[in-house]
């Protein structure tokens, strides 16, 4: 996910604050899974849901208005009924282009930005509990769930490819 913070996102001191981080790793968590055909819907209609357990960010480097973000995610262990997910925010140089950080099918490698040397701002990881939307207790990831997160971005690329391409 690419962003850039807005005046809304800033503190006294001028930079991003860190509640926005914790915003956009929900979010870009969310994308990702909508994405993979995971949204909100479908966990509704498998009385299922993920619930935050613990946040960690580390933060290298502060953000300001105007600079372009990238947002990157990806599920580095699943458990029975937990995943551990990780984020990188990466700002983006101004030269970039930002058509060159997408990919026909929204899934990119993780280093395939490394060329262009951009500063990692922050990484961060979530635990997220799988559990029963009526109960609110854990439940065992579906296995079908579990293997659409474990796909490699070259079998998402070809899995979720648009049709003209």
């Amino acid at each position: 996910m690419t962003l850039e913070p807005h005046q809304s996102h800033l503190d006294v001191w001028g930079h991003t604050n860190n509640v926005c981080y914790i915003q956009w790793m929900q979010d870009v968590a969310v994308a990702h899974s909508a994405a993979l055909g995971w949204d909100s819907k479908e966990y509704l209609s498998h009385n299922s849901m993920w619930v935050v357990r613990s946040h960690s960010i580390e933060y290298k480097h502060s953000s300001y208005l105007g600079d372009r973000i990238f947002v990157q995610t990806w599920i580095a262990e699943m458990r029975k009924v937990s995943c551990l997910r990780r984020y990188r925010f990466l700002k983006l140089p101004k030269e970039m282009d930002i058509p060159e950080v997408s990919s026909p099918c929204g899934f990119i490698a993780r280093d395939a930005l490394d060329k262009y040397s951009p500063e990692l701002l922050a990484s961060a990881e979530t635990t997220w509990a799988f559990v029963s939307s009526d109960a609110l207790k854990p439940i065992r990831v579906f296995s079908d769930l579990s293997a659409l997160f474990d796909l490699s971005v070259e079998e998402c690329r070809n899995r979720f490819r648009p049709k003209e391409f």
